[in-house]
């Protein structure tokens, strides 16, 4: 499934917005960069420093975030090594270079982490398929229309088949130069036409830009394998007809 290692570039479409940049904190805060009510979201980090600046030290240890007892959570592991995803309270973690030892789960630190909290969610059928250039639009529309704020933020989960979708892995730091258009890391890929699984994700307010997302999208989403062995940051993807959206109740 997976590609050869590659680095990821910043595309144009993903430009920091103002918002970002209006909210952004000091370079050198590792701390607590966000929250969040309702939902309890947390960020650890921001995406835009890993854009501007390749930063992928160390921001919180996952022992440490999952003892809040998230639902849902996607990041990427400290040095680049590979990425995060929590479904269901449950912890995924995956590698771009596979080979082993890896430590267990918990005692990674991460370089970026955003987690939320759902009571109880309510189950909703997508009945149509939902382009990659219409997901964050379909997001808010549902959230609408099912008791929620639709400008966000709120964490969702799927279950079902992707669509048109395109993935990758964090393996590595790329050692050069960072900023718009530099490579963030060297990345294992993935793309398709579809594919199943299930995906956890933070659909962010407009001053959450840039940090819990990248610049340009309002969501943060990672790919989970049916049987939870292997998980991905999607970087493109749609939604297949007849999978089921999972969205807190308000």
């Amino acid at each position: 499934m997976w590609t050869r290692l590659t680095p990821i570039a910043v595309l144009a479409m993903l430009a920091l917005g103002p918002a970002a940049a209006q909210m952004a904190p000091p370079a050198n805060d590792s701390g607590l960069r966000a929250q969040r009510q309702p939902y309890d979201i947390h960020s650890f980090g921001a995406f835009r420093m890993l854009i501007l600046q390749g930063d992928f030290t160390p921001k919180v240890k996952l022992k440490e975030a999952m003892a809040n007892h998230p639902t849902t959570g996607m990041g990427a592991v400290a040095d680049a090594r590979g990425e995060i995803t929590i479904y269901d309270g449950k912890l995924i973690v995956s590698y771009g270079k596979e080979a082993p030892p890896h430590p267990a789960a918990e005692t990674e630190p991460a370089a970026l982490l955003a987690t939320a909290t759902a009571k109880a969610w309510q189950t909703i059928t997508v009945d149509h398929d939902v382009a990659p250039d219409d997901i964050d639009g379909f997001l808010s529309q549902m959230a609408g229309a099912h008791g929620l704020n639709a400008e966000g933020p709120f964490p969702f989960q799927i279950r079902g088949t992707l669509a048109s979708y395109a993935m990758h892995v964090n393996a590595a730091p790329t050692n050069g130069p960072h900023g718009m258009g530099q490579p963030i890391a060297v990345t294992r890929e993935s793309k398709g036409d579809a594919i199943a699984g299930m995906v956890a994700g933070i659909y962010v307010s407009r001053d959450l830009i840039g940090i819990v997302t990248h610049g340009g999208t309002r969501t943060h989403s990672h790919w989970l394998a049916p049987d939870f062995s292997a998980t991905a940051h999607l970087d493109r993807w749609g939604l297949k007809a007849g999978a089921a959206l999972m969205l807190p109740k308000p």
